[in-house]
């Protein structure tokens, strides 16, 4: 088995300082991903605005490793507070009915975790994800 590292993560121009994840045993790993700015360098404000932009990361980051969303078997969601809880979800739930009704139906995945603070004061929501490729 080979580790594939998915390169760095760009956002917009600007290229953070960890990777995208990496690729192995027919598993996509993708770092934890967040929605403080869209992919034009703008800041997204409230924690509907991020959800979406680091949904629609996740997905393109996922599609650029050669996987779908509903390939999801690990979903592991971070909010920086309990308060955005409701919103989040509702959120969440409207975008994967659209773009991952599969997933969103069979709730094959878990772990909504409150946790302040995220890695900056601005942060409202991060998104880490296993991927399974297949064999």
């Amino acid at each position: 088995m080979t580790k594939q590292a998915l390169g760095p993560l760009k956002y917009g121009t600007t290229v953070m300082p960890w990777g995208r994840g990496a690729a192995a045993g027919g598993f996509v790993f993708l770092s934890g991903i967040d929605g403080v700015t869209d992919e034009h360098g703008r800041p997204a404000h409230g924690v509907a605005a991020q959800a979406l932009v680091t949904l629609n990361r996740v997905h393109r980051l996922l599609a650029d490793a050669g996987a779908e969303f509903e390939d999801i078997v690990q979903f592991d969601q971070f909010l920086a507070d309990p308060a955005d809880r409701a919103e989040y979800m509702r959120v969440r739930d409207e975008w994967l009915a659209e773009h991952a009704p599969k997933l969103l139906s069979e709730r094959s995945y878990a772990s909504l975790l409150i946790y302040p603070p995220l890695a900056t004061p601005e942060m409202r929501v991060e998104i880490r994800v296993v991927a399974y490729l297949g064999a």
